[in-house]
């Protein structure tokens, strides 16, 4: 859209609000740098402040009272402070986002999901370590129960040994045997 000094005509009212509302900025940019100590010398980087003007970190928050003329506000409340609320940006690509997260509350919330994650791991070690230990507990028991067969087992075939080798024993002929040997 050309504007209307493009064409040759005067501004419209939307053309001298944003004139005006960029001219603000400014004024309140340099008066920014003045106060910071910074400014010294005077604020020359204009061109900068064209391309960086409309970044969350340069809005403007107002934190005073509005200021009055005669019963009248200098600037309408109605309309917010913010430069992506002006006429113009109505057609900007730009789109409000949420607030970032500060690098105390990142710190914070990554700690506590690391502890979250580390009482999570940790409750499964646990877990893991219980079944572990049940399953070991069986093993041992399983073990025991083997074993003590098996002593029934050699303790049966001894016992049946022994009988075996008194019925070959009491079976002998001792009528060819000598005195001693009987």
């Amino acid at each position: 859209m050309a504007s209307s000094i493009d064409t040759g005509g005067a501004w419209s009212t939307m053309e001298d609000v944003s004139l005006c509302e960029a001219w603000l900025q400014m004024i309140q940019a340099q008066m920014w740098f003045g106060a910071t100590g910074v400014g010294k010398k005077q604020f020359s980087h204009h061109e900068c402040w064209e391309v960086v003007k409309y970044c969350k970190r340069f809005n403007i928050i107002p934190t005073s009272p509005e200021v009055m003329l005669n019963e009248t506000p200098l600037r309408d409340s109605t309309t917010s402070d913010s430069p992506l609320d002006s006429p113009m940006s109505e057609d900007s690509p730009i789109q409000k986002e949420p607030r970032p997260i500060g690098r105390k509350a990142a710190k914070a919330k990554k700690a506590a999901n690391s502890s979250n994650h580390n009482s999570k791991f940790l409750e499964e070690i646990a877990r893991q370590n219980a079944i572990r230990i049940e399953m070991e507990q069986k093993r041992q028991d399983m073990e025991v129960a083997i074993q003590a067969e098996c002593a029934q087992e050699k303790e049966y075939l001894r016992k049946k040994d022994m009988e075996k080798t008194d019925r070959e024993t009491m079976a002998m002929d001792t009528s060819h045997m000598s005195p001693e040997t009987k």
